[in-house]
């Protein structure tokens, strides 16, 4: 909604309208109102997913970046405004529309996006077009990995953090065979590969892998066949509405009484969609509402009070990341004093957001050499319905892990990134 209003007013048509104000009020007008008249809003671009199989993953993360908005407002002593594209889940659209993006509506700055293959289309057209992109759900390794650019950042945890955080707590408390659910593109592949990592790491068996392609909605043959071999873990990287629909199945076969579920990146939005009936099992998460520190209380408080009616009572991981990416960015701006892309991309590099601010348990360290942010992973265990305090009390967290403790190293991930834009 917030776009069309915005939309309805071109660039240039307002620029018109600005210099026809001016006249109207004449020569005498004073210099703070001339100022404030010409005061074109300050647009970010946003690409995130309105429809498709992370829709409402999307709405969380736009959420996120409007609480970001409401609490800087200005930039450049402009008024910061969101232009929003739905990506459609969809790599090849989330291309199109970032290019409309810049082309037609002459953004710099790029954000947004739950899908990894989104995140890797829109950053070859950002690097491109010499502009700046920050993925703010997007967890496959590629992002900031092989299909790294100098000006693309990356704000949640790899697939890398997760399994080095969740893959030793799953070994030590459950055991060492794993099944694993691989969603068939560049997150599932990620959370698979590191997964597997750790098994052999640690001398583990792999049970086997299934493949789970986008849409799936029947997942009794691949349930079946996970069963058959008798794993200690069923290792799980699918998400959006396909996990949604693999919990409910879960549950119809009784998955929780033969081993135990383990989702590498546990979604809020997937395990609200399935209710607390179906939650069973410990996974990972990036961020998770009960963290108990003053900063995560106070966000939490905040979206309460700017969304009262939300479909979703508390902010998620993805409204947690969308905040963080786009108040960051602002705040680099502020810092540069000016819209120009390579001094903003700079002044992220290298740059830490104290523990303060991070709404985690430690720092963000904005890498200058890959540009992941560096933060904490989380483990949690969910709650039998019995015990849950609230219907949004779904998981009981285990353990947390560093950032810095879990990060790919340079050997891990030796990427070189290009040269600034001009």
């Amino acid at each position: 909604m917030e776009k069309k209003v915005e939309k309805k007013v071109s660039r240039r048509t307002f620029l018109k309208g600005a210099v026809a104000g001016a006249a109207l009020l004449g020569p005498g007008i004073p210099y703070i109102a001339r100022k404030a008249v010409a005061a074109e809003p300050f647009y970010i671009g946003i690409v995130s997913p309105a429809s498709g199989n992370y829709a409402d993953h999307g709405m969380m993360e736009r959420m996120g970046m409007q609480m970001a908005v409401a609490e800087i407002k200005n930039v450049l002593d402009r008024p910061v405004k969101l232009l929003v594209e739905d990506d459609e889940t969809d790599p090849q659209v989330a291309a199109r529309k970032a290019r409309r993006l810049i082309e037609v509506d002459k953004v710099k700055f790029l954000m947004g996006g739950v899908s990894s293959s989104t995140a890797v289309s829109v950053g070859e057209v950002a690097q491109r077009a010499g502009v700046l992109y920050i993925a703010t759900n997007q967890n496959s390794d590629t992002i900031t990995g092989e299909k790294a650019h100098r000006c693309v950042f990356r704000v949640c945890p790899d697939m890398a953090m997760a399994l080095k955080c969740l893959g030793p707590y799953v070994i030590e408390k459950v055991g060492k065979k794993w099944y694993f659910f691989t969603h068939d593109y560049e997150w599932g592949w990620s959370g698979t590969r590191w997964g597997k990592k750790v098994l052999e790491q640690y001398k583990g068996t792999d049970m086997g892998e299934s493949k789970i392609p986008l849409g799936t909605r029947d997942f009794s043959a691949f349930i079946q066949k996970a069963l058959s071999s008798k794993p200690d873990a069923l290792v799980i990287t699918v998400g959006g509405v396909d996990r949604a629909a693999l919990i409910e199945q879960c549950f119809e076969f009784g998955v929780q009484k033969k081993t135990t579920i383990v989702h590498t990146l546990y979604d809020f939005e997937d395990v609200w969609a399935a209710g607390p009936k179906k939650n069973f099992g410990l996974h990972g998460t990036e961020w998770y509402h009960g963290i108990d520190t003053p900063t995560v209380k106070a966000f939490v408080a905040t979206y309460k009070k700017m969304f009262p009616a939300a479909l979703i009572p508390v902010p998620t991981q993805d409204t947690a990341n969308g905040y963080i990416g786009l108040r960051e960015l602002l705040k680099a701006i502020q810092r540069v004093g000016k819209d120009d892309i390579t001094p903003v991309i700079k002044a992220l590099e290298g740059y830490t957001v104290p523990v303060a601010e991070s709404l985690k348990n430690d720092p963000i360290y904005i890498r200058e050499w890959d540009h992941q942010f560096i933060w904490a992973y989380y483990v949690v265990k969910s709650k039998p319905e019995k015990s849950m305090k609230d219907r949004t009390d779904f998981l009981e967290l285990q353990k947390w892990c560093p950032g810095k403790d879990v990060a790919r190293t340079r050997e891990e991930n030796p990427v070189n990134l290009e040269d600034y834009p001009a």
